[in-house]
């Protein structure tokens, strides 16, 4: 297939796709694309990264570290609900469930330039410093994962470890490695927000 066919190719399935809000789809995904390009290489935030993808489901593991007692970390995290004060690509973070361990959310997130709304279903363990996460509604793509918290042996810096089983829902013409940008600006911008609660620079 030569190279304008699978541009119309494209172009016809994201307007197939997006039926009325085809264009919208369309600049969605050129915004994507070129949002993407800064997630490439080594990023400061991410310590580790491993994203292979089978078909339609990427398995993820992502570490980074973050310089405060485990403690304090894990106390920021149990407050979700500041993700949108704390990170320019949280739009909303509001609770809509809260039931001792367990929290229900609405989040709208910008994922490379284009904004997504989920709702997803949080379980804390405080004895394991674990967060089990999973998304209740999605668009794009279905999560089951957790973030676990290890302290440093000097107990001054955490581990923060992210994994995760990720499914797509719909099929796009994006490549993986757009999608993997999409990943890793999510978990960075998470562990920047938990800095910037905790008043790290």
């Amino acid at each position: 297939m030569n190279r304008k066919l699978r541009a119309f190719t494209m172009v016809a399935a994201l307007v197939a796709l997006g039926g009325v809000v085809g264009c919208d789809t369309i600049s969605g995904y050129f915004r994507a694309r070129s949002a993407a390009v800064k997630w490439e290489g080594k990023i400061d935030d991410i310590a580790f990264a491993n994203l292979p993808k089978d078909g339609k489901v990427f398995t993820i593991e992502m570490h980074s570290r973050i310089d405060a007692p485990v403690d304090k970390v894990w106390e920021e995290m149990k407050h979700p609900e500041k993700l949108s004060s704390n990170s320019e690509q949280y739009k909303k973070s509001e609770i809509i469930k809260d039931e001792g361990n367990v929290k229900e959310m609405e989040l709208h997130v910008l994922t490379l330039d284009n904004l997504q709304t989920l709702t997803v279903r949080m379980e804390f363990d405080d004895a394991t410093k674990t967060l089990k996460i999973k998304t209740l509604t999605s668009s794009m793509a279905d999560i089951d994962g957790s973030y676990h918290l290890e302290a440093s042996p000097d107990g001054q810096k955490t581990a923060y470890i992210y994994k995760a089983i990720q499914t797509d829902k719909v099929n796009l013409p994006i490549s993986e490695d757009v999608q993997r940008s999409a990943i890793k600006e999510s978990f960075v911008n998470q562990v920047r927000a938990i800095k910037k609660g905790l008043g790290i620079s």
